[in-house]
């Protein structure tokens, strides 16, 4: 009886299965690995567009489901007309930027699409999904297409209307650099600040550029350099020359006549020539500069200018004698002899008191000991607190040659308030000028060189890499490649000026003499 009952029980449980899935061959209880297929988002179908702007656009449609019961998400692009989904972008700004998050089945979701351009005609589209966009993603279809056109911008509405780059051409020697600003102007020709500059080279065999706007020289050759922004773009002609292991000549000046305003020195064209004292086979005189007791500058007077084509680097030799009773200052400062300034300077400008002044020097303390100094007063920063205040790291709006800090090790450096802020830095060498005859001895002829070349600027941010050098007599003495001359903020700023200018500010202990000749000032080292 036992064995009929469990028969009935079965017959049963399978009739009722059947009740349940009358028309299907399998059931999932019958068949466990049988599976059911989930349905796709769904599909928008009235994507509208709502308000605009000369730079926005409103969109609005009705939320579809994602595929299980709960609201889907969105990814919403835009495209110039015509539209193409695989070529358009999805918004990445406003409250349409992608992905868009439902809420509500059935209701209507707005948002808002940013950056546009005016007076463009755009499309947009949509498509719903689940699960994480540019991973799981499962879409459904492509909604309509909504088109809008932007307004025209008005005038309290700037847009980028010209971008201009200077220097419009430059020559750059291969493996060098030289950097490139790109101004952005509006319509009514007013600058615009904070916008995104895009840099590109035509002709990258020859010369690269980076994202700060600083070319490499690379091989010799041309290429043009473009600037874009927001549409608009500018333009630098670039020239590379070989490098030949040794510098451009700027200038040269070797004293052997008094007309030094037909040799393009300016200011102070007054020259004292020493028939007694000169260099080498051919010369006949020299430069002297003679300072009277108390004298704070020599007979000849000021500072004797001459520009030359800007560069990011400098280099100058000149033979050096002094009388044989030199003793310079007396003190641990001064004197002053040979200066370079910046492009950003006047051509008058005093260079006490500049944006870059460099200074080649020997102090003179029983023996004379080279100084190579630089300034930048009118970079010193004083709004965000009164110097000397440590700005490293905070601004790049601040100086370098201290008074707001410095990146350097092992430098010596001032900051005071004298009318202005005044500052420097400095690297002070052993001596090399001897006080007694024999090697050195200040009252012989002695060669001396020195170097200087800008660090570079990347991303904005002045990076520490400018170099100083000194040879006395063919012996490099100082050798520092660790120099922050220039801030993200002066990019463009080169050397461009020189001048010879001797000054003892507390007036000549004696009267004695320094003598300049064959004067040279290039790009790089000759050989």
């Amino acid at each position: 009886m036992s064995y009929i009952f469990a028969t009935v029980r079965r017959a049963a449980r399978s009739w009722g299965w059947l009740a349940v899935c009358p028309v299907l061959a399998v059931c999932s209880a019958d068949n466990p690995s049988a599976t059911i297929e989930t349905p796709n988002p769904g599909t928008v179908v009235n994507l509208a567009v709502g308000a605009t702007t000369d730079a926005t656009v409103t969109l609005s449609f009705t939320q579809v489901d994602n595929g299980v019961g709960q609201p889907a998400n969105y990814d919403i692009r835009y495209a110039v007309a015509p539209m193409s989904w695989a070529s358009a972008v999805s918004a990445v700004s406003g409250t349409c930027a992608s992905p868009v998050t439902g809420t509500a089945v059935g209701s209507t979701l707005s948002c808002t699409v940013l950056g546009l351009s005016p007076s463009t005609s755009y499309n947009f589209q949509a498509k719903a999904f689940r699960g994480t966009m540019n991973g799981n993603a499962v879409f459904g279809g492509f909604s309509n297409i909504a088109a809008a056109s932007t307004l025209s911008a008005t005038a309290p509405d700037p847009v980028v209307t010209t971008v201009t780059v200077s220097p419009s051409s430059a020559s750059v020697v291969a493996g060098a650099t030289t950097p490139l600003q790109a101004t952005v102007k509006d319509q009514n020709g007013s600058v615009m600040t904070g916008q995104t500059v895009t840099w590109s080279s035509s002709n990258t065999a020859a010369a690269t550029v980076n994202a700060s706007g600083v070319v490499m020289g690379v091989a010799a050759g041309s290429a043009t350099i473009t600037a874009m922004s927001s549409g608009k773009s500018g333009t630098s002609s670039i020239t590379v020359t070989a490098s030949s292991g040794g510098g451009t000549i700027l200038f040269q000046e070797n004293f052997e006549d008094t007309n030094l305003s037909s040799r393009s020195w300016y200011d102070n064209t007054s020259v004292l020539l020493s028939t007694a004292e000169h260099t080498g086979a051919g010369s006949v005189s020299s430069a002297q500069y003679r300072f009277p007791a108390g004298a704070t500058t020599p007979t000849t007077g000021g500072a004797q200018r001459h520009k030359f084509s800007a560069s990011n680097s400098v280099y100058i030799s000149y033979n050096l004698k002094y009388t044989a009773n030199w003793i310079g200052s007396n003190q641990l400062y001064h004197p002053h002899e040979i200066y370079v300034m910046s492009n950003m300077d006047g051509d008058y400008d005093g260079p006490s008191n500049a944006w870059m002044t460099l200074y080649l020097e020997h102090s003179y303390q029983n023996g004379g000991k080279p100084r190579l100094m630089m300034q930048d007063n009118k970079s010193v920063n004083s709004t965000l607190g009164t110097p000397p205040y440590n700005l490293v790291g905070v601004t790049e709006n601040r100086s370098t040659g201290g008074c707001n800090g410095m990146a350097e090790p092992n430098m010596a450096s001032e900051c005071f308030m004298q009318g202005y802020w005044f500052n420097d830095k400095a690297i002070i060498g052993p001596v090399v000028l001897q006080p007694n005859p024999g090697p050195g001895y200040k009252n012989d002829w002695n060669f001396v060189e020195a170097y200087f070349q800008l660090n570079t600027v990347v991303g904005g941010i002045g990076q520490a890499d400018g170099v100083m050098q000194y040879w006395f007599n063919g012996t490099l003495i100082i050798d520092r490649h660790d120099i922050l001359y220039r801030t993200g903020t002066h990019p463009t700023l080169q050397f461009n000026q020189f001048l010879i200018a001797p000054y003892i500010g507390d007036g000549s202990p004696v009267d004695q003499s320094m003598f300049i000749d064959n004067l040279t000032v290039a790009t790089g080292r000759i050989p």
